[in-house]
């Protein structure tokens, strides 16, 4: 995320970084490697947690359920 041209740096210091990627193949081990990397607190993956995903734009609101 970026707020005055400049990456969001949280109250403790931690940077918050937003990704966009093309479809995930193995969004499993993509955030076991994630995960990995050292100083990685978490990630938006959410993986196993839920089962409804909204994806909003301008043009439309989708819903995609689990399944």
């Amino acid at each position: 995320r970026k707020k005055d041209g400049k990456i969001f740096v949280t109250d403790n210091g931690n940077y918050i970084l937003d990704c966009k990627f093309n479809k995930i193949e193995e969004p499993e081990k993509v955030e076991k490697k994630i995960n990995n990397i050292p100083g990685v607190l978490e990630n938006g993956l959410f993986i196993g947690l839920a089962d409804v995903v909204i994806v909003a734009s301008d043009k439309e609101v989708k819903v995609i359920e689990k399944g």
